[in-house]
């Protein structure tokens, strides 16, 4: 097993010197880190958990990290039981891929990672899910296909306009399921940030197939991207307001037009 980088043992001597924890923000703070790296600092803490258990509490609007002990076995993958727990518990039975029941399918559900470890994936609540064993399978499957340091590669960036422009990036004129898209987004309007992207100049296609099963299944192509510019999201958000301050304004100019005849 390899040691814990540099940056990763300075992480770990902070929340060593501050038992009470510290938030994200705190820890880039005292190790005088730029906003902008606050990616790769994320990557860092979550890579704590390699040797050490890491705990989270929210303490009013604050996500407060503390230091736990260290692993009896260096590199374990065990997910905290509480943790386990309080996700089992959310799920009330119910597979949160599939909407398959313990109690009227007999499904058997699983704690599974929402973006899994090798892609940067913390085991933090808001990245675990209950799945039956059906999707929890279906799901490793899907994700054994991809390369592992390319997908690291597009899960390093803040922007979900950027996760979802460098996975159809690296598979240019090939088609990407949807299902995956979603994983890499990790929000629920994937779709539209999906659709977002054609502000900047890129060209998506969708198209659609029917597994056996009679499942339709979804792609998405890009056969035409672009160079982001230097804040992507922020970039569409301007494009949108403008696009509706001028959309405003068509409809003011019709209203008028309309009140002199």
């Amino acid at each position: 097993m390899s040691q814990p980088s540099a940056m990763v043992r300075k992480i770990i001597e902070l929340l060593q010197a501050h038992p009470n924890g510290l938030t994200s923000g705190e820890i880039r703070a005292k190790l005088g880190i730029d906003a902008e790296e606050q990616a790769q600092l994320d990557r860092r803490r979550r890579e704590i958990r390699q040797w050490y258990h890491l705990e989270v509490e929210q303490v009013g609007n604050r996500a407060v990290y503390k230091l736990g002990e260290r692993k009896a076995v260096v590199g374990s993958s065990a997910i905290n039981l509480r943790v386990r727990a309080q996700v089992l518990n959310a799920a009330r039975g119910r597979c949160q891929m599939c909407g398959r029941t313990v109690e009227h399918d007999h499904v058997k559900l699983a704690v599974d990672h929402k973006i899994p470890r090798d892609w940067g994936g913390s085991d933090e609540l808001d990245n675990l899910w209950a799945l039956c064993e059906d999707c929890n399978s279906g799901k490793k499957n899907l994700f054994a296909t991809e390369d592992q340091n390319l997908m690291r590669q597009v899960m390093c960036h803040r922007s979900v306009h950027m996760r979802i422009g460098e996975l159809l990036r690296i598979n240019l004129g090939k088609p990407v399921p949807a299902k995956l898209l979603e994983f890499v987004a990790n929000q629920d309007d994937w779709k539209k940030r999906t659709r977002e992207l054609r502000y900047l100049g890129w060209e998506i296609l969708v198209s659609k197939t029917k597994s056996p099963s009679g499942r339709v299944n979804s792609q998405y192509t890009a056969v035409r991207t672009v160079e982001w510019p230097e804040d992507p999201t922020a970039w569409i958000r301007e494009y949108e307001r403008n696009r509706e301050a001028a959309n405003t304004q068509s409809r003011k100019s019709k209203l008028g037009l309309d009140d002199q005849m």
